[in-house]
């Protein structure tokens, strides 16, 4: 349970974002985390995808108000917004809580192995 008397499973639920929840769309959130305009190509150089691999979630991003874009001459430029910033802080947060969780069950069912098994009749 949560402080909040909440289930744990129930709170990180409602916090992981489905959007983020895809490893490269959460990668170029990271990415750009300090909010500056930064070029696609670095964002896709680090990422190491092409064009065709990173336009997708870039769209997807962009129509749910986490990045802007903007073009200058021919190259693409993307900034996260203070929605993307804001939902990337809660999204890794509800991740470590789920992580943190997982690692508790995992921790108690080991336990309960290694309990003496009780004498068979």
């Amino acid at each position: 349970m949560t402080p909040a008397g909440q289930p744990a499973v129930l709170t990180a639920h409602r916090e992981v974002d489905p959007l983020l929840l895809l490893p490269v769309r959460l990668f170029i959130a990271c990415l750009l985390a300090d909010m500056r305009w930064c070029e696609d190509v670095a964002v896709r150089g680090a990422l190491h995808l092409d064009g065709r691999g990173f336009a997708p979630h870039v769209e997807s991003l962009r129509a749910a108000g986490y990045l802007d874009t903007r073009t200058e001459g021919r190259r693409a430029k993307l900034r996260l917004t203070t929605l993307g910033l804001d939902r990337l802080a809660e999204h890794v947060t509800a991740l470590q809580a789920v992580a943190c969780t997982a690692a508790e069950l995992v921790a108690a069912q080991r336990d309960d192995l290694r309990l003496p098994l009780p004498p068979e009749s």
